[in-house]
């Protein structure tokens, strides 16, 4: 039956939890689990089951312990609320479930139930938030809009431990021998979510021989490692990394890892892990809140989980039988200059020379002629410009290029450019503009804050169809559209510049991808980039009226 669009993305935020039915329920949206019956609600078409757990809480002696599959059960529980989000969920401002605990791996399902294709193409999102925060059940990743155009689509969000909870190294304090996992434990969380959607989709209609996993930032860096994690890759057969690769994970010796873990033992005076995990839940955010959350969070490799750098398990072919599709926005960091604050076109590049000026000590004297290259070849020429551009190809860009380079070797890989601007002429195409995009997402604020009237009807039907071809049958080409694959010796990029210019170019900033590449052995230092005290300057500067120079 063809229902008219209703805009369904839209909440207020609550605290309610599920709860277990004991008596009637409704058995039309009861759906049996290995681990209970779980009984969503119904809404324009649109079926949701929310709050499912997959996985036992990390709690008590499974807190910073590798997580623990449900067990299997027969009782039957609501599934119309959000679960619990993770420790630091609410940074990014629209998360509809106000509550936060340790207790936080649940999952959300979206199906359309107009549709009856059997054995439905899952897709499941992993949000983004740097691994500091983020949920799935943020209003910008509501999936009731998207799975009412793209019918025959389910849609799944999860949860997953964040920052210190999920990303911290104990190898250095006694009794962290037993924590071994630590170091990635929300990534194995991931792997855990995405075991029970293989073992539990089929019963919502999906296919668990179809599952793409996509997301975008921390999320495009998650699916980008998951291809060569063990507990996960057998759980999905594509990838969609959106403005994150193999590259948002560190060496678990770096400066990052180590100094996260003396950041929490001098707070809190612990000596060892026992007093570690006898720590209220209360008293550990607060240390993490006050002492380590001044640190990046990330996957660390040289560690149990990731025993090398994520690239280098691609080479070695861990990822073969994965199809990958990945991009990256034209304007990346423009997001992080000043984030919340609204720098101007101008203050974003002072903002920029100070960043990549203070970095480029760091780089040895025999790969500074990389860099001097890179200001060769820039497509800007103009101060300020030059440096942002450095840290989108170094953050972003030439990290997700070299990852397709290498599993293009392997299996068809697809790649995306992303230049369609926001209306904010400062903010152009930032981190993040393409999200609203790929949810419909146009009544929905959070999600416009950087796109404001650049909402065409033609982008939106356009990425929506290429996302959800690929999620299908592996091939985001449309009935207008031909995407010809990527590789080494073919460079194909889709360019979404715009209405009436979504175009392949090969080779696109080639010069500067080959001047960036040999400089990734410095993507560790990129949290030097965005040091607190540039934007207190240029703050100070343009309340004072002054002339800021570096």
């Amino acid at each position: 039956m063809k229902r008219e669009f209703k805009d369904l993305a839209i909440y207020e935020p609550y605290d309610n939890l599920n709860s277990e039915i004991t008596g009637d329920y409704d058995k039309a949206h009861a759906v049996k689990c290995v681990n209970g019956t779980f009984v969503g609600t119904e809404e324009y078409g649109i079926a949701s089951w929310l709050g499912i757990p997959y996985a036992k809480p990390p709690v008590g002696g499974r807190r910073f312990k590798a997580p623990e599959y449900v067990d299997p059960g027969d009782r039957v529980f609501e599934a119309r609320y959000y679960g619990k989000c993770a420790f630091g969920a609410h940074g990014q401002g629209d998360c509809i479930q106000k509550l936060e605990s340790e207790d936080c791996l649940y999952l959300n399902i979206w199906v359309n139930t107009d549709d009856k294709t059997e054995k439905k193409p899952v897709m499941v999102w992993i949000h983004g938030g740097s691994y500091i925060m983020g949920s799935g059940s943020q209003t910008s990743y509501n999936g009731a809009n998207l799975v009412q155009k793209q019918s025959d689509i389910i849609l799944v969000t999860i949860n997953y431990r964040l920052n210190m909870y999920g990303f911290m190294d104990f190898s250095s304090v006694p009794g962290g021998e037993k924590f071994g996992t630590a170091p990635c434990n929300g990534l194995l969380d991931q792997a855990t979510a995405l075991r029970w959607v293989h073992e539990n989709i089929a019963a919502f209609g999906g296919d668990p021989g179809n599952v793409t996993i996509f997301g975008q930032s921390a999320g495009g860096g998650s699916v980008s490692i998951l291809p060569v994690l063990k507990q996960a890759n057998k759980y999905f057969q594509k990838v969609i990394a959106q403005s994150g690769s193999t590259g948002l994970a560190f060496p678990v010796n770096s400066e990052t890892a180590q100094g996260k873990t003396k950041a929490l033992i001098e707070y809190t005076g612990c000596k060892n892990m026992d007093e570690i995990m006898a720590l209220s839940e209360e008293d550990l955010q607060k240390a993490y809140v006050e002492a380590v959350s001044k640190f990046t969070s990330c996957p660390y490799y040289g560690t149990e989980v990731l025993p090398e750098a994520p690239i280098e398990l691609y080479k070695k072919g861990y990822a073969k039988g994965i199809t990958i599709m990945a991009g990256s926005t034209a304007d990346e960091a423009r997001l992080f200059m000043g984030e919340g604050v609204d720098l101007t076109l101008e203050e974003q590049k002072l903002f920029a020379q100070r960043a990549v000026g203070d970095a480029v000590p760091y780089v040895k004297e025999e790969d500074k002629k990389y860099y001097e290259e890179f200001r060769r070849v820039c497509r800007f020429q103009e101060p300020g410009l030059i440096e942002t551009e450095l840290i989108d190809d170094l953050m972003f860009r030439v990290p997700m290029l070299q990852q397709l380079d290498v599993q293009s070797a392997f299996d068809k890989t697809f790649c995306y450019y992303w230049s369609y601007p926001s209306s904010n002429a400062d903010m152009g195409a930032a981190h993040s503009v393409e999200l609203l995009f790929v949810f419909d997402l146009r009544g929905v604020g959070t999600s416009s804050v950087f796109n404001g009237t650049n909402i065409s009807d033609e982008i939106f039907n356009a990425t929506q169809q290429m996302w959800t071809n690929f999620a299908r049958c592996g091939n985001p080409s449309t009935d207008k559209i031909e995407w010809k694959p990527y590789s080494v010796d073919d460079q194909n990029v889709m360019v979404i510049a715009g209405p009436g210019d979504i175009r392949m170019e090969k080779g696109l900033l080639a010069e500067q991808y080959k001047a960036v590449l040999p400089l990734l052995k410095y993507y560790q230092f990129m949290d030097k980039f965005f040091t607190p005290g540039y934007l207190a300057d240029i703050l100070a500067a343009r309340e004072q009226g002054s002339q800021l120079r570096w």
